[in-house]
């Protein structure tokens, strides 16, 4: 962000509360935010991280309720550049490293393993995978892993991890050297067929 900043390049930021995830029911995120130096909902901390940078210039963020919307806007009034606390910056660090910690699957998304032969849409897989744990939002994870990998986006072949054969192929390119058949064996009992 720095560097298009020092060149003249406004900083877009969208869907900056992970499509909602971050400002759902979360307990990871309730535990941390109740000792929280001052009382904010997790979107108003999400937001106010965004907009506490400076070199954001435009934050994009849905809304499905006229209270999300109010929400927003008086989050924004007070979303200054550089207007987050020492002690706010420490909480949002701490819920960080909470969530960092709850990724099962420690894919980067290069989709150096990819094309799969039959299909599978390694990435996504572990993607909808770690969302479902590090948010704690299975059902939603479940939801969108299904809609999203059921082939009308890549002519008519579903990238479900259960589409798997076991040949290999992605476990030689990967430059992680991770055990993906292992892993989408995983991804696929976790969500089902």
């Amino acid at each position: 962000m720095k560097y298009a900043a020092e060149r003249g390049l406004g900083i877009v930021v969208m869907e900056p509360l992970r499509g909602g995830l971050l400002s759902g029911d979360v307990p990871a995120i309730h535990q941390h935010l109740i000792n929280a130096p001052v009382r904010r909902t997790p979107s108003e901390w999400g937001l106010r991280w965004v907009w506490n940078h400076p070199e954001v210039t435009v934050v994009l963020s849905g809304m499905n309720a006229m209270e999300q919307v109010r929400e927003n806007l008086a989050t924004a009034e007070q979303g200054v550049a550089n207007s987050l606390s020492p002690g706010d910056l420490a909480v949002i660090e701490t819920l960080r490293d909470t969530f960092a910690s709850r990724v099962k699957i420690p894919c980067t998304g290069c989709r150096y393993c990819m094309p799969c032969e039959n299909g599978v849409d390694i990435p996504s897989c572990f993607m909808y995978y770690n969302q479902a744990y590090t948010y704690e939002a299975k059902e939603k994870a479940q939801g969108v892993y299904f809609w999203a990998l059921n082939g009308s986006f890549a002519g008519g072949v579903p990238g479900y991890a259960s589409c798997c054969v076991e040949c290999g192929e992605c476990e030689e390119k990967c430059p992680q050297h991770f055990p993906i058949r292992e892993y989408l064996h995983e991804v696929s009992e976790f969500f089902g067929k």
